[in-house]
């Protein structure tokens, strides 16, 4: 065994304590049982009401948000670093546009946990441009795009899809030139 297998072996392993962007989603969820809670006391009637709304919604959304969880796993599974990363440089053209619109629109977590692979990727080759159309075209959330079907309509959940895949290149082009080039 070497030095470095012994050190993993010998340090006490100490959890990191949670931040609070950790501890929020535990909070919501329990204000909101502890508003139902209440409710299921003060107001028994309104409670069904609410908790049969509750279901109902969840029945309407789930199929969506399974097709749109098949999605993404596959594009996780197929869609490889390498292969992306080949094809962003200044002069991918298209290609290039096409894998970084897919690959922000098929991101998932927090912005800055993508911060180091798209330096990783600028200091490679991938042009600034490229870049901002990842960060832009982040905003087009897969898993909240039945939600938003279900509130606004296919219609418009396409067309502001559309509206916001088609205003990336005018901020690629903004950033294009007012950015010095890698």
């Amino acid at each position: 065994m070497n030095k470095k297998q012994q050190n993993k072996i010998n340090k006490p392993s100490v959890d990191k304590p949670k931040t609070s962007s950790q501890k929020l989603p535990f909070i919501v969820l329990s204000i909101i049982a502890l508003g139902y809670l209440i409710l299921f006391f003060a107001d028994y009637s309104l409670f069904l009401k609410s908790f049969n709304g509750f279901i109902k919604l969840s029945e309407q959304i789930t199929p969506f948000l399974v097709i749109v969880f098949v999605i993404m796993f596959l594009n996780f599974l197929f869609i490889k670093p390498a292969a992306i990363k080949k094809h962003l440089g200044e002069q991918s053209g298209f290609m290039g546009y096409l894998y970084a619109i897919i690959a922000g629109i098929i991101s998932v977590g927090s912005v800055y946990m993508w911060y180091p692979l798209l330096k990783d990727l600028r200091n490679s080759g991938m042009s600034n441009k490229l870049v901002a159309v990842f960060i832009y075209n982040r905003s087009i959330k897969l898993h909240l795009l039945p939600v938003m079907i279900l509130y606004f309509g296919l219609k418009f959940t396409i067309l502001l899809t559309i509206a916001s895949i088609l205003y990336s290149f005018v901020i690629a082009f903004v950033i294009q030139k007012i950015t010095p080039t890698n």
